[in-house]
């Protein structure tokens, strides 16, 4: 019977799950999360980013602006699929 030489290709490093990092003040990014090797991003020209639709729900309580919100929620809706 052949003998099967098994590598050791490294080991995982524990990581807190999402919530507890999110109980936690952090002002900056942890450290292990940083990719230094990476370049950054480069965006020459902002411009032509599609822009995020704003819908201000106060609005839509409004008669004078109601008709005009509700035709921007229902284009964000229709274009994006959700709003903030």
């Amino acid at each position: 019977m052949e003998e099967i030489n098994l590598t050791n290709l490294g080991g995982s490093l524990p990581v807190p799950c999402v919530q507890e990092l999110a109980k936690e003040a952090l002002t900056t990014v942890p450290p292990r999360y940083v990719r230094l090797d990476q370049d950054p991003p480069f965006v020459s020209d902002t411009s032509s980013l599609p822009q995020v639709p704003v819908i201000d729900m106060q609005r839509l309580t409004s008669k004078d602006f109601m008709d005009k919100e509700l035709e921007n929620l229902h284009h964000a809706c229709k274009h994006w699929g959700f709003f903030q």
